[in-house]
């Protein structure tokens, strides 16, 4: 008994030990194909990081208005694809990018392969709504933008297996895509010389009379124009009728509203940008700019302009042809930079009537840093400014009609904090060849200031450090035939306006170079006229953000309007004989956001 038992535990245990090596087969080749799975795995992360980064960077060499230079996107994209992924030293086909030059068709994708040791790709340009790259999601133009602004790539990698070969799976593969666009919206920031914020209303942006406007280029930045309005006001004022525009040069053939590009060799194409034109709800394509105008020539070139004459160009009336813009900039640039809050007011849809509600302006991400809320605060409520000296009350020395020949000085110079307490509406008056000197320091005033002939006012002769005038309840008013000299200064006007009349006078205004009011030459929310005519000499950089005023009027008259400033307001005229040039200063602007790259797929 013991012997057969005995003898049946040796067959049992010799079956025992076929189903355990059978299950350590088994065992093994799911832990050899466990293994070569997770190494896949990883593939699929690395890779994904690396079609992300490629498309992300090649995407931003398309023209977001055009869908050109794909071409340089797919060379970019395939750079970062070599930085981001190891070739394992294997063998490299780079891809034929040249097959993306031309003009972008949007509904025909051009699929480039390329390749590198185990790695095979795909760069495709456009990427059009159809496509399998897109997905099954549901195309929104607002988010995916158009087909010519998307690039797209494909990463496909296979990998030998070192373990599962046990079970006989040799090797494995792993595919990923992605999908960016380039258009317009919230992006890092462009130099915008001119941005105009009315929301509805035509006659935004226009000329009349001779008027003339050229944003010029600077050193490797084109000319750019925004103009927010949808051109969807139909009622008056401003109506957008049959012959009314949001861009309209509607000056005779010897005006023009124009933006150039930069020179040989770089030639970087300028751009005007119109929301009217971005296919959104309610907007009006048709009232975005008098089409006569991008076709009708003016030659020679301006010849006041003499970077303009550097390019060999058939100028226009308007040039170049408006493109679309997909977002309203809005004032948000601004208020971000210099009172930044988390909620923001709407800006009025009608700014002639209230009744029609706002567009929402983007919070401000940042720290909060509410500098205007803060100056206003603090300098705004009538009375005498909280931390000025007591004996720096300008009435306890000085009268506030300062034109007396018989009286006093030809210059009254003062230092430090001043509470200039001229009550309005007249303020203080400058004139008969008077000057007024204020320096070192912060100018509070109640009324206007107002200079009348061959008068002078200087803020900050000697440039030192930045300085601040607080305007509680007037108007910067200067006739043509007087001087300003603003240095290093930014204006606060609370309630007001300026009119500060072209002439042989000088105007001298820059904006603080550091400090919560670095670049901002002014500041008014006042929903008026501004004027600022050309002088026989002037200077101007900064920021002057009006965002309400109906129009900022801009003049050339006796001398021309040359101006670094960046113009940020409700609408902008040129009239008369008004020649104004804009050369944007990078280092003494506000970048506006104008391009964004989005990852979408």
């Amino acid at each position: 008994m013991v012997r057969r038992l005995l003898g049946k535990t040796k067959i049992d245990d010799g079956a025992a030990l076929v189903l355990i090596a059978m299950s350590m087969t088994f065992f093994i080749g799911m832990a050899a194909l466990a293994i070569d799975l997770g190494a896949l795995r990883g593939d699929i992360r690395a890779d994904r990081l690396a079609a992300d980064a490629a498309v992300t960077a090649g995407v931003a060499a398309v023209d977001p208005f055009s869908g050109g230079d794909a071409q340089q996107a797919c060379e970019v994209a395939w750079d970062y694809l070599l930085l981001n992924l190891d070739d394992e030293g294997g063998s490299v086909s780079p891809p034929n990018c040249a097959l993306l030059a031309g003009v972008c068709i949007p509904g025909v994708a051009i699929e480039v392969p390329a390749s590198a040791g185990p790695y095979s790709f795909l760069i495709t340009s456009p990427v059009p709504d159809g496509h399998a790259l897109m997905g099954s999601q549901t195309i929104n133009t607002l988010i995916d933008g158009e087909p010519c602004q998307r690039l797209g790539v494909s990463v496909e990698r296979t990998r030998d297996h070192w373990f599962a070969r046990v079970i006989g799976s040799a090797s494995g593969s792993t595919n990923v895509s992605a999908v960016a666009r380039h258009a317009a919206g919230p992006g890092g920031g462009e130099i915008v010389p001119l941005l105009i914020l009315e929301p509805i209303s035509c006659n935004a942006l226009y000329t009349s009379g001779q008027g003339r406007v050229t944003v010029s280029w600077f050193m490797d930045t084109p000319g750019f124009i925004v103009v927010d309005s949808d051109g969807s006001k139909t009622d008056n004022p401003n109506r957008c009728g049959s012959n009314s525009w949001t861009i309209d040069n509607k000056s005779t053939n010897q005006g023009w509203i124009r933006a150039i590009p930069t020179p040989a060799p770089t030639s970087i194409p300028s751009v005007i940008l119109s929301y009217a034109l971005s296919g959104a709800a309610g907007a009006n394509p048709v009232r975005a700019y008098d089409p006569s105008d991008p076709i009708n020539p003016v030659d020679p070139a301006d010849i006041t302009d003499p970077f303009e004459l550097l390019l060999p160009l058939t100028w226009f009336r308007l040039h170049p042809t408006p493109s679309f813009t997909r977002e309203r900039i809005t004032r948000a640039p601004i208020d971000h930079r210099y009172n930044c809050k988390s909620v923001y007011p709407d800006y009025p849809l009608d700014l002639d009537n209230l009744g029609l509600g706002g567009i929402p302006i983007r919070p401000c991400l940042k720290a909060p840093a509410t500098h205007i809320d803060d100056l206003a605060a603090t300098y705004g409520p009538p009375g005498p400014p909280p931390g000025f000296p007591v004996s720096n009350r300008w009435t306890d020395f000085y009268p506030c009609t300062v034109d007396d020949l018989t009286w006093g000085p030809a210059t009254i110079a003062v230092a430090g904090d001043w509470w200039v307490d001229c009550p309005p509406p007249g303020g203080l008056i400058i004139g008969n060849a008077k000057k007024v000197i204020f320096s070192a320091g912060t100018v509070v005033v109640d009324g206007n200031i107002h200079l009348k002939t061959m008068a002078t006012l200087q803020v900050n002769p000697f440039p030192v450090g930045d300085h601040v005038v607080f305007i509680r309840d007037g108007d910067l008013i200067k006739f043509s035939n007087s001087s300003i000299f603003l240095n290093r200064t930014m204006v606060f006007l609370q309630d007001g306006t300026i009119d500060i009349g072209a002439g042989l006078g000088g105007l001298n205004w820059t904006a603080p170079l550091m400090g919560n009011f670095e670049d901002l030459a002014l500041w008014a929310e006042t929903r008026d006229l501004f004027q600022l005519g050309g002088q026989a000499t002037n200077t101007l950089t900064g920021t002057f953000f009006t965002p309400f005023a109906d129009p900022f009027s801009l003049t050339g008259q006796s001398g021309q309007l040359q101006t670094n400033a960046q113009f940020i307001t409700r609408r902008l005229v040129v009239k008369g004989l008004g020649v104004v040039i804009m050369h944007p200063d990078p280092d003494r602007s506000t970048p506006i956001p104008i391009r964004e790259v989005r990852l979408i797929r």
